[in-house]
C-alpha cells in the first residue's frame, strides 16, 4: 500500500491561521481507503484518545508528499535551493493551494516540480500551469459530525430568516446585505455569532484547534435558519489580471474604472465591468450540508472553476452579477418544499462530490495510482 507524506509548517511567519484543513480532509480520505499516512509533524489531535491523525515521522519512505502552500511558503529560500535538496524527484509531490488572492505563489518557476497543484479560487477564463488542477476547501469529518448532530434533531421549525456570521464584513458582503434588507418583513436578516467559548470539552479542544472556528452555536445555526448567507468573494473592475498591479496594468484598467464610476452615477447596471475573486470559504460547504439553503455568489456566472460545478437553484441560491433583486423576487416565489428541495440537493452534492474520501480520490485519480 502506497504512503503518504504531509508537509506542515507548526507555525506560519505570515498570519495566524495554523489551522490546515485541506491536510486534515485528504489525510482522513486517504486513511479512510486504506492509504498510510505520515506527516513532518504531529498534525490534528483525538483529545479522547490523545493519538494524532498526521503522526510526526522522520522516514523519508514514503510515495507521495503532500504540501501545504503555507509550508512551501514559508520554507521556499531552502525548498528551491540549486538541485531542489529536499525533494526526491522521484517521488510524486503535491501542492495543495488555499492562497486567497489572485497572485498564486506558484507562478514561480520552482512550482513545475511539483506533479499537481491543486489550487482553490481559480477561473474557468484563464490558462494555468499545465501541472495546476482545480481545488476545493470540502468538508472534514469534524465537519460533518457536527452538523449531523444537529440535522433534524431540532424540535423548533425552521426559523424564518437569512442567518449570517461574517467576521469581515467585505464589499460584497456589504452590498448583498444591503439589498436583503428588503426582506424583512418575510425573511429578515438575523445574526448568528456564537458568543464565548464552548463549554464541552472537546468542542473547546476543536475551536482552539480549528484557530476558533468549530463552534457547537454555529453548526446549531446553520440547521435552524431558513436560509444561511455564505457569500464570500471581492469584487474588482475587469479585466482579470494578477496583483500587485504594475504600472502598465493601472493603465489598462483606468478606461474600465471611468466607466464603471459614470454607470453609477446614471444608476446602470456596471456589473458586466467587474469580476469576483476568493469565492471559496468554510462556510459555503458547511452550509450545503446543513439544513439550511446556502446564499453565495452565483458560481457560474462569475466563471470560477472548481473540480464538480454546483449549480445555482439547485444546490444553493446564486446571485447572478450584482443582481440582487432577482434573487430577492425568487426567495419570494419559492414555497418551502422548493426550499427544502434545494438544501437536501446541495447536502447530497457536498458529500458526494467534497467529503474526505471523494477529495482523496480526486488525488489519487489525477496521479494516476
Amino acid at each position: 500500500m502506497r504512503t503518504f507524506k504531509f508537509f506542515i509548517t507548526p507555525v506560519y511567519p505570515y498570519g495566524d491561521d495554523h489551522y490546515f484543513h485541506e491536510m486534515v480532509a485528504l489525510a482522513e480520505g486517504l486513511k479512510e481507503l486504506g492509504y498510510r499516512v505520515m506527516g513532518n509533524v504531529d498534525y490534528w489531535k483525538t483529545p479522547t484518545k490523545d493519538t494524532y491523525l498526521i503522526e510526526k515521522n522522520d522516514s523519508d519512505d514514503f510515495d507521495v508528499g503532500i504540501y501545504d502552500y503555507r509550508y512551501v511558503r514559508s520554507f521556499e529560500h531552502l525548498l528551491f535551493r540549486d538541485g531542489y535538496p529536499n525533494f526526491d524527484l522521484n517521488k510524486k509531490h503535491i501542492l495543495v493551494d488555499r492562497n486567497d488572492w489572485i497572485s498564486p505563489i506558484w507562478l514561480n518557476r520552482h512550482y513545475r516540480l511539483f506533479s499537481r497543484i491543486f489550487s482553490g479560487n481559480i477561473f474557468q477564463t484563464l490558462k494555468y500551469p499545465d501541472n495546476v488542477r482545480p481545488w476545493a476547501i470540502g468538508l472534514s469529518s469534524r465537519m460533518i459530525q457536527s452538523i449531523d448532530k444537529y440535522y433534524g434533531q431540532l424540535s423548533k421549525p425552521m426559523s424564518l430568516s437569512i442567518g449570517h456570521n461574517f467576521r469581515v464584513m467585505n464589499g460584497s458582503r456589504h452590498i448583498i446585505m444591503h439589498h436583503l434588507k428588503q426582506l424583512e418583513k418575510t425573511y429578515p436578516l438575523k445574526e448568528c455569532f456564537t458568543i464565548g467559548e464552548p463549554i464541552d470539552k472537546s468542542d473547546l479542544f476543536y475551536f482552539h484547534q480549528t484557530t476558533r472556528r468549530h463552534h457547537p452555536e454555529y453548526f446549531k445555526s446553520i440547521n435552524e435558519n431558513r436560509f444561511f448567507l455564505a457569500v464570500c468573494g471581492y469584487f474588482e473592475c475587469r479585466p482579470i489580471l494578477y496583483q500587485p498591479y504594475s504600472l502598465l496594468d493601472r493603465i489598462v484598467r483606468k478606461p474600465v474604472l471611468v466607466l464603471n464610476r459614470l454607470l453609477t452615477r446614471l444608476k446602470c447596471d456596471s456589473s458586466y465591468l467587474w469580476f469576483a475573486f476568493q469565492h471559496d470559504s468554510f462556510r459555503f460547504y458547511e452550509t450545503l450540508y446543513a439544513k439550511t439553503c446556502p446564499i453565495q455568489i452565483d458560481l457560474n456566472y462569475w466563471k470560477f472553476r472548481m473540480p464538480v460545478q454546483p449549480s445555482s437553484g439547485i444546490h444553493y441560491l446564486g446571485i447572478k452579477g450584482l443582481d440582487v433583486e432577482t434573487l430577492i423576487t425568487s426567495i419570494e416565489a419559492m414555497s418551502q418544499s422548493q426550499i427544502d428541495d434545494i438544501a437536501g440537493q446541495g447536502r447530497e452534492f457536498v458529500l458526494r462530490h467534497y467529503s474526505p474520501v471523494a477529495q482523496a480520490k480526486r488525488v489519487i485519480e489525477e496521479l494516476s495510482i
